[in-house]
């Protein structure tokens, strides 16, 4: 069944109530009804006749008594004055609830027994213990004072705006009903809500100053028979209250104002069924007034309307107390005249006016972006011929507007011309859609760039084009700004190595064959540039950096191609049939015109420089591996102090095996895959065995033994060395703490790395590893090169002597081909010495290697060092070296390095044929 027009109406007025109960009882109206309670209560505001004065703790009483809080003895003091005053009663706002000095209690309490038939009352309240939980602690009096007064609850509770509205009649405090002080006599119900008149004015109470009463500068007359209230009124004691109207009053005001408020009689509230009840009817004589009428007259009622509700509040509080709420009668009234306004107007009528309205704003805001835009904005036809332009047309060719209109569009963008004038209609459908880049000109002939977007519209019968057009030129600007950022260095200016790689893959690439191109590509790298930005800093090192790039610039000119690739690297591309002739006369170049020093900051600095060159086809025919060739070259050339080095296959370290080494190699030892074979070393006096020499071995189960040389170098490059030697330690102890348990007790002897004698935490690993294995530290040896101190060997030399004091014995290993000074052997803690085996192997048929062999042995007992042979290959070797005066021999004359148990039972059986040997010997 369909609803008629009338009962459509008041089921919209019945949704009107429904709607503003329901925003009522979810509180959305609050805050607009306080704000319209305090219009009310400001507009009401007056003085009324009351009996309570307020004594002031206030600023005047806080200078006159110095201190606060005070004495209990003024307060003893102020309460006889009142009571020999005879008022009606007295309340005093102050916490007793903490004792003070005895004689001043004893006082107090004194005079709150003597105020005779004068009731007092003092405050209780409760409060959180912290700020962070809900417990709650209740002060009240001390017993000594609360027996001879009546206790009120003092707590409040603010609305939801934070202002204090009401007070309530009484609270719960330490398990105990309270009265509050606006009803100490009980006659509101319990714990009830009593919002408190602010349209009393607080002058309505006489005020007196704390320290006048005390001094009885105040007349008796003025307190008998009054309710006196004494609290504190000066701000600075914080106790202000935030209210309506006022803003602030004091605590003791705000209890003045609610206890006022009870006795001119509580202002009260519509119960909500009878609010609902007042409000439906309301809304229903709105709708009677509005339904019939014209939205005019309508506008009129609505206005008449909030009158009368404004003024039926008012008149409400006045005769009967009542708090009537504004704010949902106005918003029901509301309403329902946006209904009747709405129901006014047909669907037509709203489409006619939508359109209007829209259609007025579409053009205005049309008009607006075109005239108020950046961008150059015309509008052609079908004859190329401009109708219309914005200003910034005009400011882009630098003309009047009325010059544009009319002119041809190729005029300002010429390269149209020999499109337009044949057919400029299917010129400019063609560009239809997309945005291309043209070229410009103003009117006096200067071009720039711009970005040309068009689009189509058909009037009437009439085809016409918007042209959008832009001026590019900052972006062009940019864009070649970022072009160049990105293939040069910011420092020299110089091409950098992005732009490097795009020159060796054209120079090494012919555009028409792809054959590969004859290219030499060196490789700049300088020496000592690291001291200059170590000393100096990195401001002067840029500087050198600047100078050097001019330098190289103006050395090879048009040879090359010259580009920093990072750092102090450099780098000249060479192409061409004629590149091979031309290199060595430019190495010639750039190696001399670093040969005057570079003056910066008053100072000459001289900086060296190393080449390395590398060539296409013949060592790479791509740019990274040629890159890496000459790349390695130049380091050649630095190791071997050279200036210029070409690139030799057999001096690259760098391949895909060392690669692979080295990222094998961890796994290798974490996984146990490494050996540990040992060398004997024969006592030449004894002929017995008394030491083994541990010696790495890696059997890899794809590349097959791996030498030591190999991946110990590998290991020395990166971190690698120090695990790596560290388990070679624990293994060694492992296995030579083995053999002692089979009745095998010899020394151990292991290779040290020169970067260990870098690691001040390396004495302090040893020592657990020691401790882990459970042997003597006089059982372990371990061997140093003489160059393993030259990196830092100040520092080498504290950690050996940490390694000393543990009882580890050290001893120098390749003695003779080093370059360190006597000094330091001098000064090491050192129990050995081991001659490199390079002189032992040539003694038979060298002099000089005999007299270093007898020399050093010399040396080495004259500093009380026992002095090792390594390279011992024949009994010749092992007899010399005994005459010499070598404590121990080593080498293939007495056995290979062997595995741990094979090891073991040579030397078992070696010592027990030595024995046999020697005792047959003596008999």
């Amino acid at each position: 069944m369909r609803l008629g027009r009338r009962q459509g109406w008041w089921i919209a007025a019945a949704a009107v109530v429904a709607t503003v109960l329901l925003f009522r009882a979810g509180g959305l109206l609050q805050t607009l009804e306080h704000a319209a309670s305090d219009v009310r209560a400001a507009a009401l505001s007056k003085a009324v006749d009351s009996d309570i004065v307020i004594v002031g703790v206030d600023a005047r009483s806080l200078a006159a008594l110095d201190r606060w809080p005070w004495p209990r003895r003024h307060h003893a003091g102020l309460i006889k004055r009142l009571a020999a005053a005879g008022p009606r009663s007295i309340f005093l706002d102050i916490d007793f609830s903490a004792p003070s000095n005895a004689l001043d209690d004893a006082v107090l309490e004194s005079a709150l027994a003597g105020a005779g038939s004068t009731p007092i009352f003092l405050p209780a309240f409760f409060q959180p213990e912290t700020p962070a939980d809900d417990k709650t602690v209740h002060t009240q009096p001390l017993e000594r004072f609360a027996r001879y007064a009546r206790l009120v609850a003092v707590n409040r509770r603010p609305a939801s705006d934070g202002l204090e509205r009401s007070w309530r009649s009484s609270w719960n405090v330490g398990g105990r009903r309270l009265q509050s002080i606006i009803d100490p006599e009980t006659a509101l119900p319990r714990g009830a809500e009593i919002p408190i008149d602010y349209s009393i004015s607080p002058a309505s109470f006489s005020y007196v100053s704390f320290i006048d009463a005390l001094n009885g500068e105040v007349a008796e007359s003025a307190f008998r028979g009054k309710t006196v209230y004494v609290g504190a009124t000066a701000v600075e004691l914080g106790d202000m209250v935030a209210v309506p109207i006022h803003r602030s009053l004091p605590g003791v005001v705000v209890q003045a104002l609610a206890t006022e408020s009870v006795r001119r009689g509580p202002p009260w509230s519509l119960p909500a069924w009878a609010f609902a009840i007042v409000l439906a009817a309301w809304t229903l004589l709105s709708a009677a007034l509005l339904q019939a009428q014209t939205w005019r007259r309508n506008a009129v009622v609505l206005v008449v309307s909030g009158a009368a509700i404004a003024a039926l509040s008012f008149y409400a509080f006045i005769a009967h107390r009542l708090l009537l709420e504004v704010v949902p009668f106005a918003l029901a009234t509301g309403g329902i005249f946006l209904a009747a306004t709405l129901r006014s107007l047909d669907l037509q009528t709203w489409r006619a006016v939508t359109y209007a309205l829209g259609m007025r704003r579409r053009d205005a805001l049309l008009k607006s972006i075109v005239h108020s835009s950046t961008d150059c904005i015309v509008c052609v036809d079908e004859a190329g011929l401009i109708q219309t332009a914005n200003p910034a047309a005009a400011r882009l060719f630098v003309c009047g507007t009325g010059d544009l209109v009319g002119t041809p569009i190729a005029r300002f963008i010429p390269d149209l011309a020999a499109a337009v004038t044949p057919a400029p209609a299917r010129t400019l459908d063609a560009l239809h859609g997309g945005v291309s880049e043209w070229t410009a000109c103003t009117v006096s002939g200067a071009t720039f760039p711009v970005e040309l977007a068009v689009s189509r519209v058909r009037l009437h019968n009439e085809r016409l084009y918007t042209a959008i057009v832009r001026d590019i030129s900052e972006r062009k600007a940019q864009q070649r700004k970022l072009e160049y950022q990105a293939t040069h260095d910011s420092l020299t200016q110089l091409p950098n190595r992005a732009a490097l790689m795009q020159r060796l893959d054209a120079a090494l690439s012919d555009g028409d064959s792809g054959d590969a191109r004859p290219v030499a590509l060196l490789m700049l790298d300088l020496c000592r540039f690291k001291e200059v930005n170590d000393t100096l800093g990195h401001n002067v090192g840029d500087l050198v950096l600047t100078e050097v790039a001019r330098r190289f610039q103006a050395a090879v000119g048009g040879a090359g191609f010259i580009a920093r690739i990072g750092g102090d690297e450099f780098t000249v591309v060479m192409d061409g049939m004629a590149a091979e002739d031309l290199v060595a006369p430019l190495t010639q170049r750039l190696c001399g015109c670093l040969r005057e020093p570079i003056d910066v900051a008053g100072i000459s600095i001289e900086v060296g420089l190393s080449i390395g060159i590398a060539r296409s086809p013949r060592d790479a025919s791509d740019a990274q591996t040629l890159l890496k060739r000459a790349d390695v070259a130049m380091y050649v050339a630095k190791k071997r102090g050279a200036m210029v080095e070409s690139y030799d296959a057999a001096l690259d370290d760098n391949s895909v095996r060392r690669l692979s080494i080295g990222g094998e190699l961890r796994a290798a030892i974490a996984a146990d895959a490494l050996e540990v074979h040992y060398q004997p070393q024969v006592n030449l006096r004894s002929g017995l065995v008394e030491g083994v020499e541990a010696l790495l071995r890696w059997p890899h189960p794809s590349l097959g033994q791996i030498g030591p040389a190999e991946f110990i170098t590998i290991a020395e490059s990166t971190d690698l060395i120090r695990p790596l030697t560290e388990w070679s330690i624990s293994r060694a102890l492992r296995d030579t703490q083995g053999w002692r348990h089979r009745g095998l007790d010899v020394r151990c002897a292991v290779n040290l790395s020169a970067r260990l004698l870098q690691d001040a935490a390396f004495p302090e690993r040893l020592q657990a590893l020691l401790a882990a294995a459970r042997v003597n530290p006089g059982s372990l040896e371990l061997e140093i090169t003489e160059s393993a101190m030259m990196l830092d060997p100040a520092r080498a030399l504290r950690i050996i002597q940490d390694i000393a004091r543990q009882g580890v014995r050290i001893a120098i290993d390749d003695f003779g081909t080093g370059y360190s000074s006597l000094g330091y052997l001098r000064d090491l803690p050192v129990s050995a010495l081991k001659l490199d085996k390079s002189f032992v192997m040539g003694m038979q048929s060298s002099v000089d290697d005999r007299i270093i062999v007898e020399s050093t042995a010399q040396m080495a007992h004259a500093l009380k060092l026992e002095v090792v042979a390594e390279g011992v290959e024949t009994a010749w070797d092992a007899n010399f070296l005994a005459s010499a005066g070598y404590d121990v021999g080593q080498g293939y004359y007495y056995s290979a390095a062997l595995p741990a148990l094979r090891c073991r039972d040579w030397i078992l059986q070696y010592n027990t044929a030595s024995t046999r040997m020697i005792a047959s010997a003596r008999r």
